[in-house]
């Protein structure tokens, strides 16, 4: 019995390792840690450079989304083979596909 149990907390052990490493239901990760970070970094340093009046939370929810949508529609390979143009024509897509979010409307009481 007592065998019995370690197995069963081996075999979760594992198998919980296991679901860290992939996707679940999905395929795995195109892009490792250091890609993702340095994709997201070079966004936030961009719109640092180009609209300084940015707020950083708008900066991080437009990065966040930017990094998001290359990661799942684009290998790094890609990524990295963009030429500048590309890059310009990915940059003006982006105000349709991580449109500016709009402030969230209060109610004085």
């Amino acid at each position: 019995m007592k065998s019995f149990i370690i197995l069963c907390l081996v075999t979760i052990v594992v198998y919980a390792g296991y679901m860290q490493a992939t996707v679940y239901g999905q395929e795995k990760l195109k892009f490792n840690t250091k890609e993702t970070r340095e994709m997201w970094y070079a966004c936030s340093r961009q719109f640092q450079a180009v609209a300084p009046q940015l707020h950083e939370i708008t900066r991080i929810y437009l990065c966040d989304c930017y990094t998001d949508h290359m990661r799942i529609n684009y290998t790094p390979d890609e990524v990295k083979a963009l030429t500048k143009e590309e890059s310009q024509i990915l940059g003006q897509k982006f105000k349709e596909i991580c449109p500016l979010p709009t402030p969230q409307p209060t109610i004085d009481t």
